[in-house]
């Protein structure tokens, strides 16, 4: 199937649509729900929800050190088992009957047991869901029997990562509802032709050149269902003053990147850029992760509705040892959330334009080559059995 240049965008967004996507692509695709840091130690536990599909997980870490995920409910009366947050511990206890589930979701304990026929605790165990973990991040199938393996799924990119994500520090997480369908916001991440004119107020010369004044991506790969590109740096950037306080003496985060570290894997600067910002990927349907020397981002898409997406953010960094690197880490972490609050007014923009029918078709650039990859390979999931 070929690349469109027009793609008819004012379809991708109906209600009807949205509802085949679910059944066609969120359901049957490899999703990543969470990052493995949130349930560092045996008996941790975070619960993540994932409002596509109303669905509450229950990540835990087993005492012999395995992630698993497991719906969040008591199989007795569908209770939510836990109400939400992260935490330690070995057993979950409904608040509702009592009844009380191991961290690997065995029932282990039923007051008034007695009262109950034809009980088998087997049964009633926590739903699990599959779930595999690769570099750190937890996927998921909601598929009873997926059609491919989550090795099979990241294809390319599944061994081209050792050790990069290992070793950091969460920085930030962060949530919000945006009123904008999910399409609009993977979009907006997947493409660096934005970034000199929506950004020149908060970002004016961070990527490119007085060489590169359209901030060309020196590097773009379009995989089977994935796609990756480098954004470029700026080598003539002029520190302000507050950059200068803020990474005197420390690594470089945003906008000062440094100089790419040898002992990046394969897939980290994959074009070995010298002048190189970051890498911004595209695991699909939903996640987009954004790596960089000494920090990566993960950006989560969740549909509510054909209107509506739950966006996610996790940051992480390189390990703080001395009071100036909070101080470069904290500085990088508000130039970021700037950046962002200017992409979410834009999406919500688009969705309130493409939903009164004055715009059907995006026309679309070389520079937006990840946009168009996006609708081919979803247009190539819709039509499967």
């Amino acid at each position: 199937m070929d690349l469109q240049v027009r793609v008819p965008i004012a379809d991708r967004i109906r209600p009807e649509q949205y509802e085949r996507e679910l059944d066609k692509v969120f359901k049957r695709a490899w999703l990543c729900v969470a990052h493995t840091a949130d349930v560092p130690e045996p008996g941790t536990y975070a619960v993540v929800e994932v409002p596509t599909f109303k669905a509450s997980l229950l990540v835990t870490r087993t005492a012999d050190g395995s992630v698993r995920a497991f719906h969040n409910v008591c199989t007795h009366r569908g209770n939510k088992l836990v109400r939400e947050g992260k935490g330690c511990r070995r057993q979950f206890t409904c608040g509702f009957h009592g009844w009380t589930f191991s961290n690997d979701g065995r029932l282990t304990g039923v007051p008034d047991e007695g009262q109950f026929k034809d009980f088998d605790r087997a049964v009633l165990a926590l739903p699990e869901v599959r779930c595999e973990v690769w570099q750190g991040h937890l996927f998921v199938n909601f598929d009873k029997e997926p059609r491919y393996t989550l090795a099979e799924w990241l294809g390319e990119l599944h061994g081209e990562f050792d050790n990069y994500f290992e070793g950091r520090e969460e920085v930030s997480q962060y949530e919000v509802e945006v009123s904008a369908n999910w399409h609009l916001g993977v979009n907006s991440f997947t493409e660096g032709y934005h970034t000199r004119v929506l950004h020149r107020n908060t970002a004016p010369d961070y990527l490119g050149s007085k060489d590169n004044v359209h901030r060309h991506r020196p590097f773009l790969q379009l995989l089977e269902r994935h796609s990756r590109y480098s954004a470029p740096a700026n080598p003539d950037h002029r520190a302000t003053p507050a950059e200068v306080v803020a990474y005197e003496g420390n690594r470089k985060l945003v906008p000062a990147y440094g100089t790419p570290r040898e002992d990046l894997p394969p897939g980290v600067n994959p074009g070995r850029v010298s002048t190189w910002a970051f890498d911004v990927m595209e695991i699909f349907p939903n996640f987009v992760a954004i790596n960089a020397n000494e920090w990566h981002l993960g950006l989560w898409f969740w549909p509510i509705d054909a209107g509506r997406t739950l966006i996610r953010g996790q940051r992480f960094m390189y390990k703080a040892e001395r009071p100036s690197d909070r101080l470069g880490q904290a500085y990088s972490k508000v130039r970021a959330r700037e950046i962002l609050r200017e992409d979410l007014n834009t999406m919500e923009a688009i969705q309130q334009v493409l939903q009164s029918g004055a715009l059907t078709h995006m026309q679309l650039s070389q520079q937006e080559l990840s946009l168009q990859h996006h609708f081919r390979v979803l247009d190539e999931m819709m039509t499967l059995d």
